[in-house]
């Protein structure tokens, strides 16, 4: 009997639990007890739980865009559990884009080559290319948003098309992926739906919420029914948030703000079938806030005149010039491969 032997498994479990990826990804090695352990979707689940908490366990990604190449490389991390909250870099393998939230330890990257990987384990899935057939003279533009479904254990992946049909008129297109599949599969909206100005979205019951552009409403994606559809907004999208807000939707509308005044509202989703929502409450900004001074918009040039006043000079500006891709990592021991191939794990 060795030593490993002799430690009752129930004190193995909360030992490694307690561990990081990289070690565990070697103890696999130690033994067939071990290697059954760590591959347990119990333990895997128990191990993410802690990962929350753990040092270097729970990290804020940050991915800024390559100044040499356009692809985003610069990928850095802070550790929640340090004080000081210095920024690392963060070595990978993968050449990142913008990248979706962390899902049980996922992220999707979009363009140019939409992929899922796992930071921790560094496995990767490159995604097919698309079921869209573009003529070639279209520009296009998408984004991906990975979903757990908890119902038949399954990833999905949400690619929202923007085409370009001219310089002014666009149109959206939708398309859904199940990991473990070979295809994209197309989505046809109950109505006219257009998301794309609005990366950001919220997952609340198995439903994902964005701000809809051109309409007064949410959009709404049900994971397990595969359906898009338009649920009435409380407000005007156009200068509003959709956050969530104990366990539920909100919207916070700021064009208060916006148009010169100092409070923004929040409402919160009572019946999401009927578009039923409730003021949660009005949130007044301090007197310093008319004194604050706007930034200059992204879409504005600086330029300088001499002091001759007789020539206009445009600066050069050297730097990252666009915000980063940010979300949440917990570090996970999910596996691409088993997702990919159950039956061969």
């Amino acid at each position: 009997m060795t030593a490993v032997d002799e430690i009752p498994d129930d004190v193995v479990v909360e030992i490694l639990a307690r561990l990081p990826v990289k070690s565990l990804l070697r103890f696999r090695c130690v033994c067939k007890l071990w290697r059954s352990i760590i591959s347990d979707s119990s333990f895997i689940e128990l191990h993410r739980t802690l990962s929350f908490t753990r040092a270097g366990g729970n990290l804020l990604l940050l991915c800024f865009p390559s100044v040499a190449h356009w692809p985003w490389r610069l990928l850095f991390y802070i550790d929640h559990s340090e004080e000081e909250g210095r920024c690392n870099a963060f070595r990978n393998d993968f050449s990142l884009s913008g990248f979706s939230e962390c899902i049980n330890g996922l992220i999707c990257q979009d363009d140019p080559q939409p992929q899922v990987c796992n930071l921790s384990t560094k496995e990767r899935v490159i995604l097919p290319t698309t079921a869209m057939d573009f003529p070639k003279w279209i520009q296009t533009s998408s984004h991906c948003s990975l979903r757990f479904e908890p119902r038949n254990n399954t990833y999905k992946i949400l690619r929202t098309w923007k085409v370009y049909w001219s310089s002014l008129v666009w149109s959206p297109r939708f398309e859904i992926f199940t990991l473990g599949s070979n295809t994209w599969r197309s989505l046809i909206p109950e109505s006219n739906i257009s998301v794309l100005g609005h990366r950001h979205s919220v997952c609340v019951g198995g439903t994902m919420y964005w701000n809809n552009l051109r309409e007064k409403n949410v959009v709404a994606f049900d994971v397990a029914e595969e359906r898009l559809r338009l649920v009435p907004s409380p407000c005007r999208t156009i200068h509003s948030a959709i956050v969530q807000l104990d366990g539920r939707v909100a919207m916070v509308n700021y064009h208060g703000l916006v148009d010169g005044g100092d409070s923004m509202r929040v409402w919160v989703q009572e019946d999401d079938r009927n578009g039923n929502w409730s003021m949660e409450k009005k949130i007044v900004f301090p007197s310093i806030w008319r004194d604050v001074k706007r930034g200059m918009p992204s879409f504005c040039h600086l330029i300088f005149e001499t002091t001759h006043g007789a020539e206009l000079v445009k600066p050069e500006m050297y730097g990252v010039g666009c915000p980063p891709s940010v979300c949440n990592y917990v570090e996970s021991l999910v596996s691409l491969r088993e997702i990919i191939n159950p039956n061969n794990s």
